[in-house]
């Protein structure tokens, strides 16, 4: 599915939610990842593919894990 060179950065909830993403070669700003990966209940990756360079790269957000009681309330 992807190119076997990728780069992987974790960033914090507030930054990923607000920021924007850029391609790490030519700095192109990119709009949406390719595709996403649910992994755990507390970490999404993300694929990415830029238009400009095509150069295909990953990045990860983490999410601080929920209590139990927290998970249920969410889920109810």
């Amino acid at each position: 599915m992807m190119k076997s060179q990728s780069a992987v950065r974790a960033t914090p909830l507030s930054v990923q939610r607000f920021g924007r993403s850029f391609c790490p070669k030519c700095n192109d700003m990119l709009l949406a990842p390719a595709a996403s990966e649910f992994v755990t209940e507390s970490l999404i990756r993300h694929f990415w593919s830029c238009d400009t360079c095509s150069h295909e790269f990953q990045t990860s957000v983490k999410f601080p894990a929920l209590s139990k009681r927290r998970r249920d309330k969410a889920l109810s």
